[in-house]
Parts: C-alpha cells; sequence; structure tokens
C-alpha cells in the first residue's frame, strides 16, 4: 500500500480518533466539536512554526526600501539603491530621505542577520511593514539583511509555491494537538499521558530530520561557507 501525505482532513479526524470522537468526512460543517478541535489544530501548528525549524527558516534575505512614489506599489523584495547613476531623479531623492520596507504576510519573525555589518538599529514588524526602533522610524536609505521565519502550510499550493511542511513535522503537530485537545475535552489522565509520550516520540523524529537537514556546527561559521573536518587517513596520504 503506497501512504499518500497527510493532509488537514486526515489530521482532524486522528484528533478526534484519539479523543474517542468519530471521524467526519469534510472539515467544514456546524459540529462545535470538529470546529473546535481544527482550531486546536491550528494553534499547534502556528507554535510549532514559531519555533524556528529549518524548513521554514532563511538567512541572509535581502530586503530593501520600496522606491516608487507610493511605496505599496513597489516590489516588497525591492533593489539596492543607486543614487550615483542610475536610478531616476525622484528615485533618487526618494532614497535620500528613505523608503519602506514592506513585508509579507507569510512572515512570523524578522531578526537581523547576526553577521550583518549594520547593527546600528533595531528592528520589528509594525504592521507590514519593517520599523526602526533605534531611530524611530519607517524609512529606510539602505537595504538591510535579515534572518525569516516563514509561515507553512499544512498542503501543498502550486500556485503559489508556499513552504509545506515536512511529513515528520505533520505527524508531531497532530500528536501534538492530540494532546491539547484530550486535555481541554476528556477528564482521562491516563489517555492524556498515552497522548502526551506519542508527542514526545514525534519531537524526537523532529529532532532527528532538523539535525539532519541544518548540518549544524558549534564552530559558528558564517553564511555560505563550509568546513571539513580533519581525516586521520589524510596523512597517510600526504594531503
Amino acid at each position: 500500500m503506497t501512504l499518500g501525505k497527510q493532509n488537514r482532513l486526515t489530521a482532524i479526524n486522528s484528533i478526534l480518533s484519539s479523543i474517542g470522537q468519530a471521524p467526519v468526512s469534510s472539515e467544514g460543517g456546524s459540529n462545535p466539536q470538529t470546529n473546535l478541535v481544527s482550531d486546536i489544530l491550528d494553534i499547534t501548528i502556528s507554535d510549532v512554526l514559531h519555533e524556528e525549524w529549518h524548513f521554514n527558516t532563511e538567512k541572509n534575505v535581502e530586503f530593501c526600501p520600496a522606491t516608487s512614489a507610493n511605496p505599496l506599489d513597489a516590489d516588497p523584495w525591492g533593489t539596492a539603491f543607486d543614487p550615483f547613476g542610475q536610478l531616476s531623479t525622484p528615485a533618487v531623492v526618494q532614497a535620500a530621505v528613505g523608503g519602506e520596507i514592506l513585508v509579507d504576510n507569510n512572515i512570523l519573525r524578522l531578526d537581523i542577520t547576526d553577521d550583518d555589518i549594520n547593527r546600528q538599529y533595531d528592528i520589528t514588524i509594525r504592521g507590514n511593514k519593517v520599523y526602526d526602533k533605534v531611530n524611530h522610524t519607517f524609512l529606510w536609505t539602505h537595504c538591510i539583511k535579515c534572518d525569516v521565519v516563514y509561515l507553512a502550510y499544512f498542503e501543498e499550493d502550486p500556485e503559489t509555491g508556499s513552504i509545506t511542511i515536512p511529513e515528520v513535522f505533520k505527524a508531531y503537530m497532530t500528536h501534538r494537538a492530540s494532546t491539547r485537545a484530550a486535555t481541554k475535552l476528556t477528564n482521562n489522565a491516563n489517555l492524556i499521558k498515552a497522548l502526551a509520550q506519542q508527542e514526545l516520540l514525534a519531537r524526537a523524529s523532529c529532532m532527528e530530520y532538523e539535525c539532519n537537514q541544518t548540518d549544524a556546527s558549534f564552530f559558528g561559521f558564517g553564511h555560505n561557507s563550509h568546513y571539513k573536518s580533519y581525516r586521520p587517513y589524510q596523512t597517510m596520504l600526504r594531503r
């Protein structure tokens, strides 16, 4: 038997079955318990994504101020300013004054990259714009590099090319939501303990996946760099 990818409906039915409820054929409907389980799943997904995993983070992403007369009409990723040559006069003027850096709705968290040389500011997201807490302004005269935590989705969307949650994390989210649902909707301590044990096993699988994907190192190498450790056999090969 070929196993298919888990979707929201299968996750909801798994949560319902874990608390002794019958499965449903669709996510919507007027069943308040199904709607509550769906809300619990959404909250759990958000909690896990905010933990900043490898699949929904990206380092050294460049954000540039909007250069159009109306910043909302500009590409939120923008291009670097070139006040000495290639931009038109209005754009050069706005570059000197500053422009707003817009943030997409699929971005959960934003922070200045650790090795960014421009550390004279502290950023946060207010509305859909990057705010400088040091200079107290939304206006930026240069591009900045940030580490980004993105929103990811339970099911694929080929049209938008959105980030999809890996299957191992879907299982963890489902088990975690099951434990939360059992805590809220049942009064069975043994059931809660059993579901919590399954949640821990699922998280261990996520940690194994994370370690394999990130190739993390305590040496703290910068972006786009690598380290080749010493291999004893190279001494014999005189390398």
